[in-house]
């Protein structure tokens, strides 16, 4: 997909090629490449990203027979493991934060965001052909990355995503309101480019929904994968069905569900 074109080009770029660019592929050592991963200021998953990335080029270069060794890479030691959880934001903190920004279309999008977990990319790829606001779902076609529209990431993120009632009134009264009501427009088009891409996503964040949290008195760390988390977990700790909420957050396992996304409420542990 473009989103991991982008990353890939970016570790290479910023970090792979800086260090390694002059280094025959015979001298990259395994302990010479640990060295350099510890020395990095970036979290665990980012360095093990790079790892994998470099043990790819090694592997495209086996393949290709400009390498007749092992790949080196295979033996370096870097943790994938989360130094800190993602925040999770609890009901009322959800609330406060939703209530408290003024921008209608954003605030909208993070209601959406915030009760259907939905990612990123495909909230910002919704047109009004995808709403069906009668059979109360979401049938997502597509995501927007930057400016390039992508494809969902498996067969079962392609699944109609359900709303409740609540949410399509909003967005009923949403469309009345919008200057940019077609089938064919974005649910979040932004004025600001007189509808021809829907809000950009990070500035929304850092203009709106950050300071709105803020003044609502959450502390904690806000990006839009947080809502998604939060789904998860708040579906989990209300002893939802494991299966109903893999489904929901359309990932193509239990495991990731669980694993990845959900935490366990202190209450329940203790």
């Amino acid at each position: 997909s473009p989103s991991t074109i982008a990353g890939y080009l970016d570790y290479f770029k910023n970090q792979i090629l800086p260090r390694w660019s002059k280094v025959a592929l015979d001298d990259v050592k395994a302990v010479e490449v640990e060295k350099w991963l510890r020395g990095l200021d970036l979290a665990n998953g980012t360095k093990a990203k790079i790892r994998n990335h470099l043990s790819a080029l090694f592997n495209h270069a086996i393949r290709h027979e400009l390498y007749t060794r092992l790949n080196p890479i295979s033996t370096v030691r870097q943790s994938a493991v989360r130094e800190r959880d993602p925040d999770i934001l609890t009901l009322d903190e959800l609330k406060a934060t939703i209530a408290t920004i003024e921008s209608p279309a954003i605030r909208l999008m993070v209601l959406v965001a915030a009760t259907t977990a939905v990612r990123r990319s495909e909230l910002r790829g919704l047109q009004w052909q995808d709403v069906d606001l009668d059979g109360l779902h979401l049938k997502l076609r597509r995501g927007l990355f930057r400016k390039q529209q992508t494809r969902l990431k498996t067969k079962a993120s392609r699944k109609p995503v359900p709303i409740l009632q609540d949410l399509a009134n909003a967005l009923r009264t949403w469309r009345q309101e919008t200057p940019y009501p077609g089938d064919t427009d974005w649910v979040f088009a932004s004025p600001y480019t007189n509808g021809k891409r829907p809000y950009w996503a990070e500035s929304a964040l850092v203009d709106h929904i950050r300071p709105a949290a803020a003044k609502a008195g959450v502390k904690k760390h806000l990006s839009w994968h947080v809502f998604r988390h939060s789904v998860a977990s708040l579906l989990g700790q209300n002893g939802e069905d494991v299966k109903v909420v893999q489904e929901l957050l359309r990932h193509a396992t239990s495991w990731i569900t669980i694993e990845v996304y959900q935490q366990a409420k202190h209450d329940a542990k203790r």
